[in-house]
């Protein structure tokens, strides 16, 4: 690639790429884009332009694109622990959106306790917000390197109201929530979360979710939802979600489809009802990480009956009689052992476990597994992240090809020298989707494969103005070599960048180059902007 400087103050020429613009089924021409501040400006394709005037970009025959949107991140506090946000730009990422799965840092008062432990585990000492408005002003004030965009989440906010126990919402409860939620979309937030396998999110009946969902609909915002069960129980919960959407009329987005466990072979269902609604007038579609493990607390492996209360509660419950504890574990069906591997921890003492499956640890520990999940917990003194291998690869790449499923990392933005052991989505997923699916098993097309990860997000989340090459649209763009573009981050080595990203432009400055961040120009977009 090539680069003529002229004076500042020019306009930017990018000019013999190939343009793939973001849009379903568009072709794909060589031609040249021109930015003048952060606005695409024109989108040309002639092969004489005057130059004169411009400061020139050469992008020698490789590819152009839309800034890839991460529809499901969870960057509420490591984008302002790590604002260059490697694992993101680096694979294209200009756009991610925050708050999901229920869990969102704000509003919180009653909670704050539990948000400062978590802040703290990234070096945050002091939580300088209490609204969704001033987090969203807050991270304004931080030069963060790729844009975001936030939701709020509805078990943050339930937990506000009436804490994390099993209780039925009476009217005066109900109000307060639907008034939280409408005060967050005020101040910004982009729609509501929903993580109804989580605590208190599991708590809440149809009936609540439905009147949560009409206050987003009047707003004209979105609802996303990590639905109750992904394995079992995953028809039911894609019901309930169809249920939601159609009795409210809310935009709906299921989060990170998958068949999971006792859910595999049920892929083909799920897509098949989901299609169903979408023919019927449901207003629904779901994201997707390209990868056949998950990545969440290891006290999802608990019973039931020990999930209600803070996570602070929980440890207490099950450490006080840890025998009885594992034996309940051991009855309660979870994912074998030796496919949970523990990938976050912020105690130093665990810090060796890193990248370890559980009947690893235990053999070290001397412990049961059951009683070592139990012991790990007791040591953090909170969550541990874990990798759970639980799905057919099969089924993950059908779903992969549904025309309703966009592209997601279900991940937080991290640096290559975060002491984390994150699942390789985190560095991996959108450049993996390119080279998985479009260069080897060639099941999609690149303009197709490209459009999950742009267009069609900035239009089911309500991100006006981004994710196509569109004169008149924010320059957040990727330069890519598509011979070389290949992810490289794998489980047993999950922080590596990677291949073939040339150049990526976030709001029409060139903000990654050569496998460096060389400029935060990321903005907060709130839905009023």
């Amino acid at each position: 690639m090539t680069r003529r400087s002229v004076p500042s103050g020019k306009k930017l020429l990018l000019k013999n790429g190939f343009i793939v613009d973001g849009q379903k089924n568009s072709e794909i021409k060589k031609g040249s884009i021109i930015i003048e501040n952060e606005i695409i400006q024109d989108v040309i394709f002639e092969d004489k332009i005057n130059q004169d005037n411009y400061e020139v970009i050469d992008i020698e025959g490789n590819y152009i694109c839309p800034g890839f949107i991460d529809v499901h991140s969870h960057s509420d506090l490591t984008i302002i622990a790590y604002p260059e946000a490697e694992s993101a730009i680096s694979q294209g990422v200009t756009t991610v959106i925050s708050g999901n799965c229920g869990f969102s840092v704000c509003p919180t008062n009653n909670t704050i306790s539990s948000i400062l432990t978590e802040a703290k585990s990234y070096g945050i000492e002091d939580i300088q917000w209490r609204t969704v408005g001033e987090y969203l002003n807050f991270l304004e004030k931080t030069e963060i390197a790729v844009n975001h965009a936030y939701l709020v989440g509805h078990g943050q906010i339930r937990a506000e109201v009436v804490g994390y126990s099993n209780t039925k919402l009476d009217y005066e409860k109900l109000q307060q929530m639907k008034f939280e939620v409408e005060k967050a979309l005020d101040e910004g937030a982009i729609g509501l979360s929903l993580g109804l396998i989580y605590i208190p999110g599991r708590f809440s009946d149809l009936e609540e979710l439905v009147e949560l969902a009409k206050v987003v609909k009047k707003k004209e915002r979105v609802v996303t939802n990590h639905m109750r069960s992904e394995s079992s129980a995953l028809l039911e919960a894609i019901q309930e979600s169809i249920d939601i959407s159609r009795l409210s009329g809310v935009n709906f987005q299921i989060s990170h489809l998958k068949a999971a466990g006792s859910g595999r072979g049920k892929a083909l269902q799920a897509c098949e009802k989901i299609r169903e609604a979408i023919d019927s007038g449901i207003n629904i579609a779901a994201d997707q990480y390209p990868y056949n493990a998950s990545n969440t607390g290891l006290s999802q492996v608990l019973p039931p009956q020990y999930l209600e209360g803070s996570i602070e509660e929980i440890i207490k419950k099950i450490s006080e009689d840890p025998e009885m504890v594992a034996e309940e574990i051991e009855k309660y069906p979870h994912t074998p052992w030796d496919k949970i591997i523990i990938s976050e921890a912020y105690n130093p003492k665990l810090s060796k476990y890193l990248g370890m499956s559980i009947s690893e640890i235990a053999r070290d520990m001397k412990l049961s597994e059951a009683r070592t999940v139990i012991e790990l917990m007791r040591i953090e003194e909170y969550d541990l992240g874990a990798i759970y291998f639980l799905m057919d690869q099969e089924e993950v790449d059908y779903i992969a090809k549904q025309d309703f499923v966009m592209v997601a990392s279900d991940s937080a933005v991290r640096n290559c020298d975060t002491p984390a052991f994150p699942h390789p989505r985190t560095f991996g997923s959108f450049v993996k989707f390119i080279s998985y699916y479009v260069k080897e098993r060639k099941d999609i097309s690149l303009s197709d494969a490209v459009f999950k990860m742009t267009y069609f997000p900035a239009l089911k989340f309500g991100i006006k103005n981004r994710g196509a090459i569109k004169k008149g649209f924010f320059a957040d763009l990727v330069v890519f070599n598509y011979q070389e573009i290949e992810d490289r981050a794998t489980y047993s080595n999950p922080k590596s960048l990677a291949k073939g990203i040339v150049n990526v432009f976030v709001n029409g400055k060139k903000a990654f180059e050569n496998g460096t961040v060389i400029c935060k120009n990321g903005k907060v977009l709130r839905d009023f902007d």
